[in-house]
């Protein structure tokens, strides 16, 4: 963030805080010097602009207004677009006044470009230059009040737009502080710098990113942190108000974040629902999380294990049937069920328990198709010899039996089941009739 001002404003602002300061009366050294100066403020082209000033610094090295062409410099070099060459100058201008509010705006606003995103290793002018911009960035969080005074502003700014334009350089000055402890792979302190930069201004989404890159950092010791990594992809990704990145940049994260995301979760579900939610706020909610998928992986074990206390032969059961419907299933089949006695006490269960889908015939049935999980038939009994009567589909049976066969889609076992292993039959065989005999009547004579 670079407050634009004017050569005029600079050389105002100068020569009126010279002026209200306690020192010896400042001279020209002769009228060539005055000339030099006074060429400056005569003309709007920079490139003029240095060529006096490098031709003051030159014929007059010691001049009593060093201080007022040091800020020259920096406004000349700032109009030329050199960045380079305005950070380096800014840092002499501050010298002077450590409140300078163009010095200190300019150093802020350039680091960004002198230390680029992600740079690896740093130089050592790179780490010089984040060691500069940090102190300006904390010099302007602790005396804000002092650097929009009269005397460090420029002499246009009124107190309703230094009221106004506080918060913002606040804002950006913190930023920077977090960008500076991304830069140095200082990913805890960024963590806490940038949320505090977004709780200044939420819309930030470049911040939002580089939230969610020093959080993501810090994965391998701090796991628990990679939910809100994601949120802050996201938010980055989604946001499209004030402060948004570019579109070409809010799909390359959203690419990236449906990548991590699927890594970290097992699969792209609930990623629509995150996009949506990141885009109404900065920061995630109290209790956001996202589940990973070693978390879902242990919970579907502990419910299989509860499910299996509760119901150990229905947990049996699917876990038989997830082998048979699995891609080794035809050997699992023939290697641990074909002609084996089941369940046989494994796990404790000795019968299996199901619901009567149809009997083959309706009465006195010597085959009984049953659904043990659900309500979809997955088991035939074919048995030894006819059960008696009939009874109503969805009653309940146990039986053990001896694997047989078995088909993957549809999925269905067939057990030879001996007709006393059959328990909860309550089918009966309806009474013979009553056999009618003819009596012939005596007749008399």
């Amino acid at each position: 963030m670079v407050i634009k001002s004017t050569i005029a404003a600079v050389v105002v602002i100068s020569l009126a805080s010279l002026a209200g300061a306690q020192e010896k009366k400042k001279e020209w050294k002769d009228r060539g010097e005055y000339d030099l100066y006074e060429s400056i403020t005569k003309t709007q082209d920079p490139n003029q602009w240095l060529a006096a000033i490098d031709k003051w610094k030159a014929q007059y090295p010691q001049s009593d207004y060093a201080d007022v062409r040091r800020q020259l410099t920096l406004e000349t070099y700032r109009a030329l677009n050199k960045p380079r060459e305005a950070f380096d100058a800014a840092g002499e201008v501050l010298k002077d006044n450590p409140n300078n509010l163009v010095a200190l705006s300019a150093i802020v606003g350039y680091v960004y470009g002198l230390v680029p995103f992600g740079v690896t290793p740093l130089t050592p002018q790179q780490q010089a230059d984040l060691d500069t911009a940090s102190k300006a960035a904390q010099q302007i969080l602790t005396n804000l009040d002092a650097i929009y005074s009269k005397d460090n502003r420029p002499p246009a700014m009124t107190d309703a737009q230094a009221a106004q334009a506080k918060p913002q350089l606040k804002a950006f000055a913190q930023k920077t502080v977090g960008y500076i402890a991304i830069e140095r792979k200082d990913y805890k302190t960024a963590q806490s710098e940038l949320t505090k930069a977004l709780e200044l201004d939420p819309n930030q989404a470049q911040v939002s990113f580089w939230l969610g890159t020093a959080l993501l950092a810090q994965n391998q010791a701090n796991p628990e942190l990679q939910p809100a990594a994601l949120y802050e992809f996201a938010r980055s990704a989604a946001y499209d108000g004030t402060g948004a990145l570019p579109l070409t940049d809010r799909k390359q994260v959203q690419d990236y974040l449906t990548k991590v995301y699927a890594q970290y979760h097992g699969s792209n579900d609930g990623l629509d629902k995150l996009m949506a939610s990141s885009r109404l706020s900065a920061l995630p909610p109290a209790g956001f999380s996202v589940k990973s998928k070693v978390d879902m992986e242990r919970e579907r074990i502990q419910a299989e294990e509860a499910a299996a206390r509760a119901n150990p032969m229905l947990a049996l059961w699917k876990r038989i049937k997830s082998e048979l419907q699995g891609p080794e299933g035809a050997a699992y089949f023939e290697n641990n069920m074909k002609g084996a006695a089941l369940p046989a006490g494994v796990n404790g269960v000795t019968k299996f328990k199901g619901k009567i889908v149809s009997m083959t015939p309706e009465s006195r049935p010597k085959e009984i198709v049953l659904a043990i999980e659900g309500m979809a038939q997955d088991a035939t009994l074919k048995l030894d010899s006819a059960l008696p009567g009939k009874m109503e589909p969805g009653a309940e049976i146990e039986f053990d039996g001896v694997a047989e066969s078995y088909t993957k889609d549809p999925f269905m076992v067939t057990f030879n089941v001996e007709k006393s292993h059959v328990e909860g039959w309550m089918g009966k065989n309806a009474p013979a009739g009553k056999k009618h005999t003819i009596t012939k009547k005596s007749g008399g004579n």
